[in-house]
């Protein structure tokens, strides 16, 4: 079986033309927003290491701060049974 060549064609030609530039311009886009939005997350992390910073020199226990902020991410549900479940394995170790 042999492969048959596309016909020469100006419409098909264009048409791919178009496609090929409408692709390159919204990967631009796509890679321009990406970029820009791993700059602002980038200086997020930096101000939080700021503000942890600046509460460690006025005495605050940063690994306290650091579990505080982690608890008050989680459900309270999920938080109240991860709590009661470690109780009870310190219960059970205790003897």
């Amino acid at each position: 079986m042999s492969v048959l060549p596309f016909k020469e064609d100006a419409d098909f030609e264009a048409h791919n033309s178009v496609a090929l530039k409408t692709t390159e311009v919204e990967l631009r886009e796509f890679v321009a927003d990406y970029e820009s939005h791993q700059s602002a997350i980038d200086d997020a992390r930096t101000d939080q290491k700021d503000l942890i910073t600046v509460m460690k020199a006025k005495g605050y226990d940063v690994k306290a701060l650091r579990e505080l902020l982690k608890r008050r991410k989680q459900d309270a549900g999920a938080r109240e049974e991860l709590e009661a479940t470690v109780q009870l394995y310190m219960d059970l170790l205790r003897g």
